[in-house]
């Protein structure tokens, strides 16, 4: 088991990154995620919205299950205001995961 976790990012990195792999497509949703948004009545648009014009505005906590850390980014969707989206970001992969969605 590897007991390091790859290294957290600073609040302003990781909305850069956020910005920077949602632009090119490599977000994935986990399963929880999908439930989240169709009992939220978010969508992926909403979502991909809230990365373009959001920031994460919190530390981030470390997922023990993955290693990854988790980052809450928050902005507005197309019909609703302060959606929060939390991910982990893979800096490997070049890629986030959508965790969760909710509105705060």
């Amino acid at each position: 088991v590897n007991i390091m976790a790859s290294r957290h990012y600073t609040k302003s990195e990781a909305t850069r990154l956020i910005k920077d792999f949602s632009r090119t497509g490599r977000v994935r949703n986990t399963k929880h995620a999908k439930t989240s948004m169709k009992e939220r009545d978010i969508t992926m648009q909403d979502v991909l919205c809230v990365f373009r014009n959001g920031a994460v505005v919190d530390n981030p906590d470390l997922d023990i299950k993955t290693n990854l850390w988790k980052y809450n980014i928050i902005g507005n969707s197309i019909d609703l205001d302060n959606v929060v989206v939390t991910v982990a970001i893979d800096s490997k992969a070049k890629s986030i995961t959508v965790i969760t969605v909710f509105q705060r």
